[in-house]
C-alpha cells in the first residue's frame, strides 16, 4: 500500500492530480483506520492508464468508458493490449492528420490553395482513418489460436487451402534476406517465423491482431519480438525494416483494405527493402471467373468467406509505388508475390 505523495512520486503526477480523478470517480482508492488514502498496485496501474489517457488528449468521460472496458481486476495483458491498440490508433490518426494539413499549408505558401480541394483532402483522410478503425476478426482468430494448427493439418471436406502448407512456408521463407530486421504480418503461431529464423539469424517481429495467437507463437519462438496490429496500422515508424513478409493473412483485408495495407507496407520499409506476399490469390479475375465456374454451390460459398486477391492487381499497385515484382504459383490457390523496392536517386 502506498500513500497519496508516494503515489504521486511514482507516478510522476502532482497529488492534486489524484485527488482531482478521485473526484471525477475515475480512482477510488481504500481508507485507512486514520482516513488516510492507501494506493494498492491495481490503483497504481489504474493511475498510469488516467494519466497516459489524459496525455493523449482524452476527456474525462471518454476515459471512464475506456476503464470500464480494460477494468481493474488485475488483467495486466489486456490492460497492457488496451492501451498499445488505443495509442497506436492515435498515432496513425495523428499522421493522417499531420500530412493532409501540410499539403494545405504547402499550397497555401504556394499561392495554389483551394478550399474546396483542401475539405475534400480533409474529408478522405477522416474516411480513411474510420475505415482503418473499422477493421474486424470475422474468423475468430483468438479462439482458434489453440487449435490452429492441428486444424490447418486435417484434410476433409472444403477447399484444401493448406494442402501444399509447407511448401508455401519454405519458398516464402527463401525470399527473406538474411541478416536484417524482418516484420511478419499476420504471424500467427509461428510458423514462418520459425521457418525463417532456422535460415538464419534476423531482428524479428510479428505482428498479429489476436492476443492469443500472439501467446502461442511466443512459445515456438521466445526470441521474436511481437506486437499486437492490424495491417492498416502497423505499429511501427516509418523505414522501420529491412523485409515485411506475410503468409496466408493478406486475404482477411478486402479490396480497399489491400491498398491501405501495402500502403502501410511501403511506408515501414527501407529504401531497399523487399515485400514478400504467400497468400489465397488468383492469377488475374479471368482465371478467378474460370475457377469459380466448375465450383460446388458449397465450395463458391467458402470462396465468399475470403477476398482472395488478384496477383495482376496486387502487382501493378506495387509497380505503382517503386517495386519490382515476381512472382510464383504454389498451387491452385496460393501465389507468392516477391516485391523489391527500388532506391530513388537524385542526380545533382
Amino acid at each position: 500500500m502506498h500513500r497519496i505523495k508516494e503515489t504521486a512520486e511514482k507516478i510522476g503526477i502532482e497529488p492534486n492530480a489524484i485527488r482531482f480523478y478521485e473526484k471525477k470517480k475515475l480512482i477510488t482508492p481504500k481508507r485507512s483506520k486514520n482516513n488516510y488514502r492507501e494506493y494498492t498496485p491495481e490503483d497504481m496501474n489504474r493511475l498510469q492508464l488516467i494519466v497516459l489517457y489524459r496525455k493523449m488528449g482524452f476527456s474525462i468521460e471518454a476515459i471512464r468508458k475506456l476503464l470500464a472496458q480494460t477494468g481493474n481486476d488485475g488483467q495486466q495483458l489486456e490492460q497492457f493490449v488496451k492501451q498499445f491498440e488505443l495509442l497506436n490508433a492515435h498515432i496513425h490518426a495523428l499522421t493522417e492528420i499531420r500530412e493532409t494539413l501540410a499539403l494545405s499549408l504547402e499550397e497555401m505558401l504556394n499561392d495554389t490553395y483551394e478550399e474546396e480541394t483542401g475539405i475534400e483532402r480533409m474529408t478522405a483522410a477522416s474516411r480513411r482513418m474510420e475505415e482503418m478503425l473499422r477493421w474486424e476478426d470475422l474468423w475468430d482468430f483468438d479462439h482458434w489460436a489453440k487449435h490452429y494448427d492441428g486444424d490447418i493439418r486435417v484434410s476433409g471436406e472444403g477447399l484444401p487451402f493448406y494442402e501444399n502448407y509447407d511448401e508455401v512456408l519454405s519458398y516464402a521463407a527463401e525470399q527473406v534476406e538474411l541478416p536484417g530486421c524482418v516484420v511478419e504480418v499476420g504471424i500467427g503461431t509461428g510458423n514462418l517465423a520459425r521457418e525463417i529464423l532456422r535460415r538464419g539469424k534476423a531482428e524479428y517481429y510479428g505482428v498479429d491482431q489476436s492476443v492469443n495467437m500472439l501467446l502461442e507463437c511466443k512459445k515456438k519462438c521466445p526470441q521474436v519480438q511481437l506486437r499486437k496490429g492490424t495491417f492498416l496500422q502497423l505499429p511501427f515508424g516509418d523505414h522501420f525494416c529491412d523485409t515485411i513478409v506475410t503468409s496466408y493473412a493478406l486475404h482477411h483485408c478486402d479490396e480497399r483494405e489491400k491498398k491501405y495495407a501495402l500502403q502501410e507496407m511501403n511506408r515501414v520499409l527501407k529504401s531497399h527493402g523487399t515485400i514478400v506476399i504467400a497468400d489465397l490469390m488468383f492469377e488475374n479475375s479471368k482465371a478467378r471467373e474460370a475457377f469459380e465456374k466448375q465450383c460446388s454451390e458449397e465450395e463458391k460459398e467458402e470462396l465468399s468467406d475470403e477476398y482472395f486477391g488478384n496477383v495482376d492487381e496486387i502487382e501493378e499497385y506495387l509497380s505503382s509505388m517503386g517495386y519490382v515484382c515476381r512472382e510464383k504459383q504454389i498451387d491452385k490457390f496460393i501465389w507468392t508475390i516477391t516485391a523489391k523496392r527500388q532506391p530513388l536517386f537524385c542526380c545533382s
